[in-house]
């Protein structure tokens, strides 16, 4: 579609001030695959850039108009944007626009590495990682075609025995030094997962016989069918070392959430926070969950201690300090 010969051999020359990391050798073909986003969000910046190439005096000026926020402008780039329109959609769209590859390489950004938290423990699988990831797909409705995720598309076209580029980063979860401490854990979907890997570490620790604290499990769903690992889960219980807390939403008339269950077991876990020395986790969306649950632990606090809205907020920016509170979310 650009026009570009797919074969050809590039030598980049970083200038000073480059936006984007780029390998120094690569194909055109490497270029597109492996390096830029052209399956990414273009921003306005990258509508006025293309602007400056389009031959087309219509193009040209409905690609000006979406920088200067005109109404017109407003309209194409909400249908855009309605429609999940990414680089190569707008390039598409805007056929007499065609920038240099010089100048895509700073006009899209490269593709990023995708983080997924780990959901098992290594003392119960030590020669694994197993992931908890949902498949990202929607249908464009102006087209009616089905579009998947960049990576969790690409991971679903792999077969087992593929191997892809992975690496491991340290987690912002740290778990208590005494696995005596108890863990209360919150997450919704497959914010589940690295609370898997917490529950697995204290059931294997229970196994070789360490005395654990109680974990409690805050999690989250639509409908119960939802309800991710639910067996295992069932038989951490049985084991004595889990206590599960579940909320599946559109289950009943009344939407009923996580931050409601924390609230209904409010005293059990102002006990085990305040005077068990217990660690409060949360893993989900950064959009609302963060502060959605925030909201029930300040509600908790307020009800256990007797205290004031700005009292149990100075006991949870404390547990935040000691590093007591963590939240790891994701947009």
């Amino acid at each position: 579609m650009m026009g570009f010969d797919a074969a050809q051999h590039l030598r980049i020359l970083p200038l000073e001030g480059a936006r984007n990391w780029c390998p120094t050798e690569l194909s055109v073909r490497q270029l597109f695959s492996h390096v830029l986003d052209i399956f990414g969000k273009p921003n306005r910046k990258f509508f006025q850039t293309l602007a400056l190439f389009a031959k087309d005096e219509a193009e040209k000026k409905q690609l000006q108009s979406i920088v200067e926020n005109s109404k017109e402008g407003a309209a194409l780039y909400r249908d855009l944007t309605h429609d999940f329109a990414h680089h190569a959609d707008v390039l598409k769209k805007f056929a007499s626009a065609r920038p240099p590859i010089e100048h895509l390489l700073q006009m899209m950004p490269v593709l990023k590495p995708r983080s997924y938290s780990i959901a098992s423990s290594p003392l119960m699988h030590p020669d694994k990682i197993q992931l908890c990831v949902v498949l990202v797909d929607w249908t464009v409705e102006s087209t009616k075609e089905l579009r998947l995720g960049e990576c969790t598309g690409y991971m679903r076209t792999q077969k087992p025995g593929a191997q892809i580029m992975c690496a491991v980063r340290s987690s912002a979860i740290v778990l208590p030094e005494e696995p005596s401490k108890p863990v209360i854990m919150a997450g919704m979907g497959t914010g589940l997962a690295p609370w898997r890997a917490v529950t697995q570490e204290r059931v294997m620790q229970a196994r070789q016989g360490i005395k654990v604290g109680k974990c409690m499990l805050f999690f989250g769903a639509r409908y119960k069918q939802e309800w991710l690992y639910r067996e295992e889960f069932e038989g951490y219980e049985k084991e004595g070392v889990l206590q599960m807390h579940t909320a599946f939403s559109r289950e009943q008339a009344r939407k009923i959430y996580v931050q409601h269950k924390i609230v209904e077991a409010g005293f059990d876990v102002a006990e085990r926070m305040l005077n068990e020395g217990g660690h409060f986790y949360v893993c989900g969306s950064a959009r609302q969950v963060p502060e959605d649950i925030y909201t029930a632990m300040k509600e908790v606090m307020m009800a256990h201690q007797r205290c004031a809205e700005e009292d149990a907020e100075a006991i949870l920016s404390n547990l935040k300090m000691e590093g007591r509170y963590t939240v790891e979310a994701w947009s």
